[in-house]
């Protein structure tokens, strides 16, 4: 029986899985990496004020539930593709989206690159964030955060993954 690329792919995920290459690492023991709370998560909303992203999309609001990163949030999107750039395939109300989104915490500002997709018909999205930048404790930090969540134009989501600090 010939197995379809599909089927490859999902061997080769559950393999990579099982080996510990799409599990997260253990934070590291001297305590600068930081796991987020399974409680934590973002609440935002869609804002023109201030707005300089060139799709003509951001948000405001806040970083909830995690003591490291509890403070406010802006992101502004540089990149939409309708269709998820997918239009073969993917309803056009199905957006992938790129942008910067910022959490100012009372300790510094942490940078990351969000990347998602955005499902407009069904109030959808998830995204990945890798950490570009950051200021105060998050100079020179590393990490990721993975969001999933509802809303159109008032957003709810959930967070998970890991940030580690320089010092």
């Amino acid at each position: 029986m010939k197995k379809t690329p599909l089927l490859l792919l999902a061997a080769g995920l559950m393999t990579a899985a099982s080996s510990g290459g799409l599990v997260p690492r253990e934070a590291s023991t001297d305590g600068r990496c930081h796991r987020i709370d399974d409680d934590a998560g973002l609440q935002a909303n869609a804002t023109t004020d201030g707005c300089t992203s060139p799709v003509g999309l951001c948000t405001a609001g806040v970083f909830k539930g995690d003591h490291l990163l509890r403070g406010t949030t802006s992101f502004v999107a540089d990149g939409i593709a309708p269709a998820a750039g997918m239009p073969a395939v993917e309803a056009g109300t199905t957006l992938s989206y790129s942008g910067l989104l910022t959490i100012t915490t009372h300790r510094g500002s942490l940078t990351m690159r969000d990347t998602g997709i955005f499902d407009t018909a069904a109030g959808l999205f998830a995204s990945r964030d890798v950490v570009v930048g950051g200021t105060g404790i998050f100079a020179g930090a590393t990490g990721h955060v993975f969001f999933h969540g509802t809303g159109t134009t008032s957003f709810d989501s959930a967070a998970a993954g890991e940030i580690c600090l320089a010092h």
